[in-house]
């Protein structure tokens, strides 16, 4: 299958990779693309079943493991003759920067996520809740419901625009993969420099990442950042420090 992607700055020696969730496509990182291309090369990808890159056949969830769209990220960067990225990824995005740590670590220079935790559990019963809801709801009323995640005017917008243009199947078939999962050890082996940032309004994340936290801790070659007013879509709510928050971080590994 073919990526759909983004790359600007391509004259700049070092890459940043820009990851997005759920529902959400390549559009979600406009202005970092803006802030770090004179910079930075800057990529950011469709994952499979989003935007253009469509995956052919039936979405069953086996299609859409997150190993799946590791392994696509990592043929696009042989593509593209990229050697190594800051990998950032946002929710499932920060999910398949762990796949890509676990599997193939080498292409990492640095590991930086938010709205994702590296541990969660979800019982059966639950995850049957949230596909029956997805099951009953429009895509228009998935798109107006995800919005709340966005904690000002511009970010519930974009979070409206991007979720209303995704294939309902899609979510349907993901959401299995997203219910449970367990990268603490991949993180324990890894050495490289991680960062999380963290929104102070991710209040369902932030009841599950404490686990995270602690083993990047003892682990060492981390950096917490807490962003004030910030939800689950951190570079939307407020780019500006976003953006000099990531930088900050990623200037001092090169």
């Amino acid at each position: 299958m073919e990526i759909d992607y983004l790359l600007t700055g391509e004259n700049n020696p070092s890459t940043i990779l820009f990851i997005h969730g759920l529902g959400a496509n390549l559009s979600q990182f406009e202005r970092q693309h803006e802030y770090f291309s004179n910079k930075f090369r800057v990529l950011s990808i469709n994952l499979r079943g989003h935007g253009n890159s469509v995956l052919p056949g039936e979405s069953k969830s086996a299609a859409f493991e997150l190993s799946a769209m590791g392994s696509d990220i990592i043929e696009l960067l042989d593509d593209l003759d990229i050697d190594r990225v800051h990998f950032v990824g946002n929710s499932m995005g920060g999910n398949v920067g762990y796949e890509i740590l676990k599997s193939k670590p080498q292409v990492l220079r640095s590991l930086i996520t938010f709205g994702t935790t590296g541990q969660l559990s979800t019982s059966r019963f639950a995850l049957g809740i949230i596909k029956f809801t997805y099951k009953l709801l429009s895509v228009q009323s998935i798109s107006n419901l995800s919005k709340a995640a966005g904690q000002v005017k511009e970010s519930r917008e974009k979070i409206r625009e991007m979720m209303s243009g995704v294939n309902k199947s899609t979510l349907l078939a993901i959401l299995p993969n997203l219910a449970n999962f367990d990268y603490l050890e991949s993180i324990k082996a890894s050495s490289i420099p991680c960062m999380i940032i963290k929104g102070e309004k991710d209040k369902n994340i932030n009841k599950a990442i404490k686990n995270t936290i602690i083993e990047f801790e003892n682990r060492g070659n981390f950096k917490l950042f807490e962003m004030s007013g910030a939800g689950h879509f951190a570079n939307l709510d407020d780019p500006g420090l976003f953006n000099e928050a990531l930088e900050d971080f990623i200037v001092d590994i090169n």
